[in-house]
């Protein structure tokens, strides 16, 4: 069980690590290939918009979830931090039971709209169920780490309880 386990959190670091890296390193790479050909060859380069937007959405995807796992996303905490313990604990424990409800109830449409695609890019000819299959990822990914958070409201919830007791 450990190895299977070692082997996910393998998996899931090298998706939200390496994969948004080289994404971000390829946005870069464009976008030099980009200004040079425009300003030193006096020609634009068609394909490089395009790849710049892939290589943003694909960054985004896949990192997201690595933001969740760390806490750096957005948080708005001017009420939720003067609240006791237990309010703070129902803000948490509503915020991703609804996450959670909304993130199941997008999923299965989600996947059905990807493969029922057959439309591709307007440059590069990609499939749209290749640009977009990270999204279902991301999708797959934020509503397991909810989980994860939920599970670790309550277990935190419970030691401050005790703790006070």
């Amino acid at each position: 069980m450990d190895n299977l386990k070692k082997a996910g959190k393998a998996v899931v670091d090298f998706m939200g690590i390496v994969v948004p890296s080289i994404s971000f390193i390829m946005i870069f790479i464009t976008f030099m290939i980009s200004i040079c050909s425009r300003y030193f060859f006096r020609s634009a380069v068609t394909w490089s918009y395009e790849v710049s937007v892939l290589g943003y959405m694909w960054t985004m995807f896949f990192g997201v979830g690595k933001a969740i796992e760390a806490d750096e996303h957005v948080v708005f905490g001017l009420v939720y931090d003067t609240l006791k313990p237990f309010g703070q604990f129902m803000c948490k424990m509503v915020y991703n039971i609804f996450l959670l409800a909304l993130l199941l109830f997008c999923f299965v449409p989600c996947v059905q709209a990807l493969l029922g695609r057959q439309m591709v890019t307007g440059v590069l000819k990609l499939p749209y169920t290749v640009v977009f299959a990270p999204f279902v990822y991301m999708l797959a990914e934020v509503i397991v780490r909810t989980v994860i958070n939920i599970v670790k409201t309550v277990k935190d919830y419970k030691q401050i309880k005790e703790g006070a007791a």
